[in-house]
Order: structure tokens, then C-alpha cells, then sequence
């Protein structure tokens, strides 16, 4: 494992720069529940659009999520970000669910994709 970073409702470890894997908290039992939640949904909408980062896997019940490492954007990169342009997307006409903070970004197959949508909360 390379890192860890703790969100509201997950965990996401980080394995060999090469693959993401999203658990529930386990703060508390309504956090673990939102985390599923926000699992299922991951699950439900990644083949929505390009601009979202796939997801490989989902293990049963929004219990696990796999997905590949992106790069984590710069801040640079992030400020010049054309977020309004980013979140509509025009091949589906819909608005992509992706909240507006540096780490819902990344670099993934040299493009930027949305590593963190559809969050319940």
C-alpha cells in the first residue's frame, strides 16, 4: 500500500500507484451507511461519462470499490480547471456530479477525470 486518505463517508487506499480502493467508514454506523451509498452510486454513474474515472470493481452491497489511480491534480492545474464546462457533459446533455474541491480531480490516461462523484451527502 502506498497511501491512505480519509474522507466523510470512505477510505481510500492507494496500491502501488496503480489501482484506488474506496471502503465505508466505519466511524459510525451512519457514516458506513452514506460510504455504501456513496459506493453504489460510484458504481451507478461511472459509465456515464469519459470525465468520470471508472469503476473496475464493485464488490456487492457498496462494500468495495476499485477503481485506477489517477494523479492527483496540481493546484495549478486545478485553478485553471473550467469546472462549469467540466461537470456538464455534452455527449449524455446531463450535469455530472462532482463537487467543486481539488481532490474530486485527477490525471487518468492524460486526461482529467473526476475521481470522487456522486457523493449521497
Amino acid at each position: 500500500m502506498i497511501g491512505k486518505a480519509y474522507g466523510t463517508t470512505r477510505v481510500t487506499l492507494i496500491v502501488c500507484n496503480k489501482y484506488v480502493f474506496k471502503v465505508p467508514t466505519i466511524t459510525s454506523y451512519k457514516l458506513f451507511l452514506l460510504g455504501i451509498l456513496g459506493n453504489l452510486q460510484e458504481k451507478q454513474f461511472s459509465n456515464l461519462s469519459k470525465k468520470l474515472c471508472p469503476v473496475y470493481f464493485s464488490f456487492p452491497f457498496g462494500l468495495l470499490n476499485i477503481m485506477p489511480y489517477a494523479k492527483p491534480l496540481t493546484r495549478e492545474q486545478y485553478f485553471n480547471l473550467d469546472y462549469k464546462n467540466f461537470v456538464y457533459d455534452s455527449e449524455s446533455n446531463c450535469q455530472l456530479p462532482i463537487e467543486y474541491k481539488l481532490d474530486s480531480f485527477g490525471i487518468y490516461s492524460n486526461r482529467i477525470v473526476a475521481v470522487d462523484y456522486g457523493s449521497p451527502l
